[in-house]
């Protein structure tokens, strides 16, 4: 019998999905016409055109860096668990947390409301002793703290991610608040 692993990371991978070509070519249109603008000359062109190519052009970036970056979403060790700052941001920003230090695990989601209806936001939430016998509240999109969003793109499923946290610290609880439907599939 072998112990477990020395590192378990989790990594997003490069995948075509609508919404990212979608992304992609309004960002290379705009970016694209921005340049335009920019050759045309005259003052209010080079500076609007500048401007377009600054926010389509690096916000595509930006959006892209995520499976762009070398940097994993989350690593697991003998240690404990660390939840890795999104690029640009430094391994300095990083969260770390003690096998000692988390009561449980939970799966649970944000709906998030938007114009055309509402997006569900899956998290994998590391929970400290201190808020373990709390009342439940899901992650806020803008500061997940102890938490990773659970994306589609992910080289790992959420069961995965659980197996080989007990791999590391047995009897680990976990809180699993996804819907029947959605236990066995990737979800996002």
């Amino acid at each position: 019998m072998t112990g477990p692993p020395e590192q378990f990371t989790v990594r997003d991978t490069f995948r075509v999905t609508w919404d990212g070509v979608g992304l992609a070519a309004g960002c290379l249109i705009f970016t694209g016409m921005g340049a335009a603008l920019v050759a045309r000359g005259g003052t209010v062109d080079i500076v609007i055109g500048l401007l377009a190519v600054v926010m389509f052009g690096g916000g595509g970036l930006l959006a892209a860096s995520r499976v762009l970056s070398r940097r994993p979403t989350l690593v697991l060790d003998s240690e404990g668990v660390r939840v890795v700052a999104p690029w640009p941001r430094s391994s300095v920003d990083d969260l770390w947390l003690t096998w000692d230090d988390i009561a449980l695990i939970r799966t649970c989601s944000q709906d998030i409301h938007y114009y055309r209806g509402t997006a569900r936001q899956w998290y994998l939430v590391f929970v400290p002793h201190s808020e373990a016998d709390q009342p439940f509240h899901p992650p806020t999109p803008w500061e997940p703290n102890r938490a990773v969003r659970v994306r589609r793109s992910w080289d790992h499923t959420v069961d995965e991610v659980v197996a080989a946290a007990r791999r590391y610290r047995p009897g680990l609880a976990l809180d699993d608040r996804r819907p029947p439907g959605t236990r066995r599939q990737r979800i996002d």
